[in-house]
């Protein structure tokens, strides 16, 4: 299968950048980061502590950008070069692989379905704003 453009890794580093600043916020106190915490059983204060360490900051980051990368490689096969051909995609991503993958290990460890649609949530907002931008900026 052959590219029908270049990919622009600097559109990728800025997608992975956003969804760091946006994991912060959104995972924060002041918005759900305390609903997360307190619907997962789970957590204790040693996790809690350990949420915002380095090691974890620069995983997120790694996993940000692969996932960045990968949608900004499907776009450029696929021929995608528009925000709106962005989002579509990004919602079928998302359907496709993360809400499926999410229900099941969500149903398979007994999570709540808060957590579900928190979880869920960020990750189609993170689709969404990358579709956005690599649809403008290819």
């Amino acid at each position: 299968m052959e590219s029908v453009y270049s990919i622009n890794l600097f559109s990728v580093f800025v997608c992975a950048t956003i969804a760091m600043g946006l994991d912060f916020l959104y995972y924060s106190p002041m918005l759900l980061g305390k609903l997360w915490i307190d619907s997962d059983e789970s957590i204790d204060e040693n996790i809690q502590k350990s949420f915002m360490k380095i090691k974890s900051c620069i995983i997120n980051f790694l996993s940000q950008f692969i996932m960045a990368y990968m949608m900004a490689r499907i776009m450029s096969y696929l021929g995608l070069s528009t925000p709106q051909e962005g989002i579509r995609l990004a919602f079928m991503i998302w359907l496709g692989f993360i809400a499926t993958s999410l229900t099941i290990t969500y149903v398979s460890e007994g999570k709540k379905f808060t957590q579900f649609l928190i979880d869920g949530g960020f990750h189609f907002i993170i689709l969404l704003i990358y579709g956005i931008i690599l649809g403008l900026w290819h």
